[in-house]
């Protein structure tokens, strides 16, 4: 492992003196670069079913992202992004030649994250980015799409048609396990998973729309085993092969100043026959809509209500949306794993998928210079039928809601910033639990733990430049 991390760094330090010493680029370097110490009571997230444990935990999470433009000109570059972590101290015992490792907890966790060409096709505005690659379908809230919005190999094109209107659309593998990374008995024919899509970005006077519209199909030696589970119902399998269709739109109007709305509308069904029995897919839909007053100074009040189609009782058929994966959605900062913390995220939409949601945020409150501070106050309840749980990919206690499920979260987090670049934080959250104890008993150890409540505390050193 020393060998290889040492031959990788090699390789990058001699690609940017290359670079360098031949004057064949320019050189620009950002990252994102952060450090979490948290204390967490009864954290059950992450489908941890052991819940004879009440448990209260301590941890330091370290994530370092660091990217570099190599720019030959204004409409040619590379771009390349290298992740450390997440790792959390300590996990490779006395690290540092005292065990011999010589390494924190590298294994596995120094990988390049993002790695493409972008470029302008020569005498047009038409853009082109080939290679690994942050892709998101158009969302409005809640920080990215619940569909798809996650890192993958792709190809992806940006053609303006006005000043208004642009087109963006895109092939995207999101998965080919015929090779020595994966399985040898997923090899052959059906072993991949391919993605397309196309969206039209129309900017006008007081308003925003992005209608968008894609599709991915998954061979029959593919889904199975491929985390790609969020296209399946419960207790369903993909031993066919699946296919995905999604259409909706995200919209944002200010033209109402000083109000501001965003709203949002995907739909998506996914079909495939189950294991030679037929309707074994998955369909469904979410949508949410925000409002903010934009009118004052010293912070920026949002009431937001989001809702998504939850399961009926039949088993092999779902009335959830499917879901390919989605990094960045969440509403607010605890139960869905969203916020600025980096300790390991467990935000799941495909089996999140099933809820309604309503609530206050505060945010971007500024009373004290340098210092800021955002609330929430949400209150969650479930549309999922009760009679999923224990079924294979729908969800674990903590990671979904049935109907008989409600919980109240309540978030504060702070930001003090030291530099421009440097900030301290502070991320409070508290959650008010209402799981029913007769729904989840059977699939928990402990009864007595599935209706606690749930805390965590949060500090952060974030260095971004």
């Amino acid at each position: 492992m020393k060998k290889r991390l040492a031959l990788s760094l090699a390789l990058l330090a001699g690609l940017v003196m290359g670079a360098t010493s031949a004057n064949a680029a320019d050189i620009k370097a950002a990252g994102t670069w952060k450090i979490d110490a948290g204390l967490a009571g009864h954290n059950y997230f992450g489908g941890n079913t052991n819940l004879n444990q009440d448990q209260k935990t301590f941890s330091i999470n370290q994530r370092v992202r660091t990217a570099f433009q190599f720019i030959a000109n204004e409409n040619l570059k590379g771009v390349m992004e290298i992740q450390f972590g997440p790792a959390a101290w300590g996990n490779d015992g006395l690290a540092l030649g005292q065990n011999g490792t010589g390494a924190v907890n590298a294994g596995g966790n120094i990988k390049v994250r993002k790695a493409y060409v972008d470029f302008n096709w020569p005498g047009t505005k038409n853009r082109f980015l080939v290679g690994h690659q942050s892709l998101s379908l158009p969302s409005a809230n809640f920080g990215g799409s619940a569909i798809l919005d996650n890192h993958m190999s792709a190809a992806a094109g940006i053609v303006p048609i006005t000043d208004s209107i642009a087109l963006v659309g895109g092939y995207a593998r999101l998965l080919d396990d015929d090779g020595a990374a994966y399985t040898t008995a997923n090899n052959g024919n059906g072993s991949s998973v391919d993605a397309g899509f196309l969206y039209a970005d129309l900017k006008f006077t007081g308003f925003n729309v992005q209608p968008f519209a894609a599709f991915a199909y998954g061979g029959n030696n593919a889904i199975n085993g491929s985390g790609l589970t969020g296209m399946l119902a419960p207790g369903g399998s993909g031993v066919d092969g699946i296919r995905s269709y999604w259409a909706g739109a995200a919209f944002t109007m200010t033209a109402l100043d000083p109000f501001k709305v965003t709203a949002d509308l995907n739909y998506g069904k996914a079909t495939n026959n189950n294991g030679n029995t037929v309707d074994g897919g998955r369909s469904g839909w979410l949508a949410d809509i925000a409002v903010d007053y934009t009118g004052l100074s010293m912070m920026t009040p949002s009431l937001f209500f989001a809702y998504s189609s939850g399961e009926d009782s039949d088993a092999g058929k779902s009335e959830r949306m499917p879901v390919v994966a989605a990094e960045n959605w969440a509403i607010g900062s605890f139960f869905m794993q969203g916020g600025d913390t980096i300790s390991a995220n467990y935000n799941d939409p495909s089996t999140m998928m099933g809820f309604w949601a309503a609530g206050l945020s505060l945010k971007d409150i500024k009373l004290i210079d340098k210092l800021s501070h955002t609330i929430h106050v949400i209150y969650f309840k479930g549309t999922n039928d009760e009679a999923n749980v224990g079924r294979a990919n729908f969800g674990t206690y903590g990671q979904v809601l049935t109907e008989k499920d409600s919980l109240w979260e309540v978030d504060l987090n702070s930001t003090y910033q030291i530099y421009d670049e440097l900030s301290l934080g502070l991320e409070l959250g508290y959650i008010f639990n209402n799981y029913d104890k007769d729904v989840w008993a059977a699939s928990a150890n402990d009864r007595d733990n599935i209706d606690k409540n749930a805390y965590k505390a949060v500090l952060q050193v974030h260095y971004n430049f």
